[in-house]
């Protein structure tokens, strides 16, 4: 309250309004400070609000780009002309090639399929026996008088030894306890079940599918009734034996040791279903209009969520009430300066590449808008189509089939296209000197930290390069996991300014509290002033009384 007003409140002479003189003086002192701290809450709460709206929106762009990312879509589709005979796939590991080809389907391939003996209950005893089960090819039906040849595979055998008490599906359990996937195609070398034959209980064994992958199966017991070799003969019944699918494609006749394969057509998976008299025709097209469709949302998403940011930080030159929560906000402009620059960053680890965004018709407008163009799409997609592929999914390839890659770093390893190299003795990859440990070549510094290769046993391979890719719309996945993590870049603003509003109501407690000081100093000052005020007017009253009375 200004100088002059606390005047006019002080009058002339008595009468003075004290409890109004110092609410007046006690506000003039403390009145700057209490709007400094409610200008100071409101800010921090303001804040807080919009910081909580930035991580949504970017929570939010996240879980659509995650949508994006779960269809898959590569612009390349499998047809068949009769789906019920097989099926072509687009898998979009590599799927860039037109397919016009004519199939026709001899055989399907079937698992080696053994049972027995019988048994009237699944509890009944099976003695204490060990079986070994080895897998491979054998030349025919074993019977009791043997003479039938077997090929092993390479495949792990296992081993089983049961007890005297061992049920029929203790057995069975245990074979599949002990059963592994040696050939690491996601299916185990053999499975155990126990089937009823509306008479009697048996144990069934089947294998993988294909003629390589049949089953040897030996019994040290003194009745081997579990046996099936060439030795103890045929005990257990062959109810199919293990065949190769065989078909024909464009006149050329192929086996596959299962109905379903990848490897006949780059980034295809072709599933046959049954045999064919005559034949059908498997093709595949460029379709790119599920591709527009997700990267027309990629783009819509994008401009959403930057004009959002934008209007949080805007400032409007003529009223100050329209200015962003967090105009000037050094954090703000981190998020859309790492945004922003996504459109431009090169994706790396792809054979061809690198790619960038633009290669799918994405450009960036002057005001900072994505703008796409689905022709320029097309004409990119025909020219390169690991584009579209390297847009959705990340990449883990070699130009060698004899290498594989075995290991890698999520954090470590760093996209790119490393180039092997050994001489024998010494070894590098992408130029960092690997360590070898029997066939794998293993790296522990530079770009490639964390990667490891295995490279087939006398193949001979003496170089190749290895693609290690993360997708564009991972690598946008990652930039947002930085933001949205626990004890992020926000979460640590957020926490700062609600540390602020805890110290703006440790401050009003202070302020409370010299107010009240105020109060009390002014009261006893104006206390004493009055009191002598008071004893001025009596000796006045008494001297005016003693004057009047001489008169």
């Amino acid at each position: 309250m200004a100088k002059t007003e606390i005047l006019s409140k002080i009058g002339v002479g008595s009468g003075l309004d004290t409890s109004a003189l110092i609410e007046a003086l006690v506000e003039a002192d403390t009145v700057a400070q209490k709007e400094n701290l409610d200008k100071l809450e409101e800010n921090a709460k303001n804040k807080i609000s919009a910081f909580s709206v930035l991580k949504s929106n970017l929570k939010d762009f996240k879980d659509i780009v995650s949508q994006i990312q779960s269809q898959q879509q590569y612009g390349f589709v499998g047809q068949s002309s009769d789906a019920t005979v097989a099926t072509l796939t687009a898998s979009g590991s590599k799927a860039g090639s037109t397919i016009n080809s004519s199939l026709t389907v001899t055989t399907l391939a079937t698992s080696h399929s053994l049972t027995g003996p019988s048994y009237n209950s699944p509890t009944a005893t099976v003695g204490a026996r060990t079986l070994t089960i080895n897998f491979g090819t054998w030349s025919a039906d074993p019977t009791s008088g043997g003479g039938q040849s077997f090929t092993s595979n390479g495949q792990d055998q296992i081993q089983i030894t049961t007890s005297s008490s061992s049920t029929l599906v203790d057995l069975r359990d245990a074979i599949n306890s002990a059963a592994t996937d040696s050939d690491n195609d996601g299916e185990k070398d053999v499975n155990a079940s126990i089937i009823f034959d509306g008479t009697n209980y048996m144990l069934m064994l089947k294998s993988e599918s294909g003629a390589s992958n049949e089953m040897k199966i030996s019994d040290n017991h003194a009745s081997p009734t579990y046996a099936y070799d060439a030795t103890d003969g045929a005990q257990l019944t062959q109810r199919v034996a293990g065949i190769d699918a065989a078909f024909t494609v464009d006149g050329i006749s192929m086996t596959r040791s299962s109905n379903s394969f990848d490897d006949l057509f780059d980034g295809f998976t072709l599933d046959l279903k049954k045999t064919s008299s005559s034949a059908i025709r498997i093709s595949s097209e460029v379709d790119l209009d599920s591709v527009k469709t997700l990267v027309e949302g990629y783009v819509g998403t994008y401009n959403e969520v930057m004009q959002s940011l934008t209007i949080m930080g805007q400032n409007d030159m003529v009223e100050d009430e329209n200015d962003g929560a967090l105009i000037g906000d050094s954090t703000l402009r981190e998020v859309k300066a790492e945004l922003r620059e996504m459109s431009s960053t090169a994706i790396g680890g792809y054979e061809g590449g690198p790619y960038y965004l633009s290669f799918l018709g994405v450009s960036t407008q002057r005001d900072g808008s994505l703008n796409f163009d689905p022709k320029r799409l097309e004409t990119q997609f025909k020219a390169k189509p690991e584009t579209v592929r390297a847009f959705f999914t990340n990449n883990y390839a070699t130009s060698n089939s004899n290498i594989t890659i075995k290991a890698f770093d999520f954090v470590n390893t760093k996209p790119g296209s490393y180039a092997f190299t050994t001489d024998g003795s010494t070894h590098s990859i992408g130029g960092v000197s690997a360590t070898k440990s029997g066939d794998v070549y293993s790296v522990a510094s530079g770009n490639p930290q964390g990667l490891s290769i295995e490279v087939t046993n006398g193949s001979g391979v003496t170089s190749g390069t290895i693609y290690y890719g993360k997708s564009f719309l991972n690598l946008l996945t990652d930039k947002l996991d930085n933001y949205l993590k626990f004890n992020s870049i926000i979460d640590t603003r957020m926490n700062n300014l609600n540390d602020t509003i805890r110290t703006v109501s440790e401050k009003r407690i202070a302020l409370e509290s010299r107010i009240e000081k105020l109060t009390q100093r002014y009261a006893t000052q104006y206390s004493a002033m009055e009191s002598t005020v008071a004893q001025f007017q009596e000796t006045g009253n008494m001297l005016t009384s003693m004057l009047e009375s001489k008169d």
